[in-house]
């Protein structure tokens, strides 16, 4: 048997959208941080609050991840309105 890979047809669409998007995030960075806003992040974990001058500022730490209310189990019909 053959493996698959995940957007074997659109592997030069899937690219060209990762790089849009890291083109399009930095360029809200530079612009956030000209206009003197605070950027917000989570890194490891850890969300952090970026003052313009560089400072990070640590605002809350998780060390758990949530639990799920229900499990999905495979062949599951969802029903959302």
């Amino acid at each position: 048997m053959s493996t698959k890979s995940a957007f074997r047809k659109d592997v030069l669409q899937t690219k060209s959208l990762v790089k849009a998007g890291k083109v399009s995030a930095t360029n809200a960075l530079r612009a956030s941080r000209a206009l003197g806003l605070t950027v917000s992040f989570i890194e490891n974990g850890v969300l952090y609050e970026e003052l313009p001058d560089g400072t990070k500022i640590i605002i809350e730490t998780r060390t758990t991840a949530k639990e799920s209310p229900f499990t999905l189990t495979k062949g599951m019909v969802l029903h959302a309105k």
